[in-house]
């Protein structure tokens, strides 16, 4: 999923990278992050977000408020998913957007304190259709001619489609140390989709193998204080 992070610096990166066709209608999401304190002090998971954009030929602007869709994302981050509808997609190239966050607090002493945060700007790449996709016969061929041009552009336009589709499959598997996390990548080397944890991964695996610890932690070390139904005994008192 094109996933966005808001940083507590305040700027806008792409962290996860997905293919997103101009023209394109509700098939895919776009997902928004940010952690639930900023700057470990203010809470955001009851502020209102909105994010303006720029579209990327015509320079029109426009701005929409975001609902968050998980407040314990991953833990510590709330998640917001936005639709990638044919108004967010209308032209291709690299839409500018940014993000405001809004927030009022009421005071003992009655009054109200406004909070107001904004970042930089951050990109979504739109990827251009096929040339194909928008050809339109003349209308001083027969009609005939005309449907079997119409015809000719669909199909290489479909061929374009399972190109990209093909660029974008699943090649290989790789170990992210910089993440921390196992993920999968195209045949361009480039990753998809947001991996697995290694920390997770880490722990089914040791479940598998040894069952679960018994004091909750599966780290192969049990400690015998904290397991659960387990009856602790004082040999010194039994020798006694």
């Amino acid at each position: 999923m094109y996933t966005l992070k808001i940083t507590d610096e305040n700027t806008v990166v792409t962290t996860v990278k997905e293919r997103l066709v101009e023209r394109s209608n509700d098939v895919d999401n776009i997902q928004i992050i940010t952690a639930k304190l900023y700057k470990e002090q203010l809470d955001m998971s009851d502020t209102s977000l909105y994010m303006k954009y720029k579209l990327p030929v015509t320079d029109k602007i426009k701005i929409t408020q975001l609902i968050p869709n998980n407040l314990n994302y991953e833990t510590n981050y709330i998640q917001y998913l936005i639709p990638a509808d044919v108004n967010l997609l209308a032209e291709a190239g690299d839409i500018e957007v940014s993000f405001t966050f809004l927030k009022l607090v009421s005071n003992d002493d009655d009054s109200v304190t406004s909070y107001v945060r904004k970042t930089t700007s951050g990109v979504i790449h739109v990827s251009p259709l096929a040339a194909f996709d928008k050809y339109e016969p003349s209308e001083m061929f027969t009609e005939t001619d005309q449907r079997l041009l119409a015809l000719i552009a669909a199909v290489k336009d479909l061929n374009a489609q399972s190109k990209a589709i093909y660029e974008n499959m699943v090649k290989d598997i790789r170990l992210n140390t910089d993440d921390k996390k196992i993920t999968l990548t195209d045949r361009n080397g480039d990753d998809t989709g947001e991996g697995i944890a290694t920390k997770d991964l880490t722990a089914l695996i040791a479940e598998d193998l040894t069952g679960v610890d018994p004091d909750g932690v599966q780290d192969g070390v049990v400690h015998l204080d904290q397991a659960k139904d387990m009856k602790v005994i004082n040999l010194d008192k039994l020798l006694m």
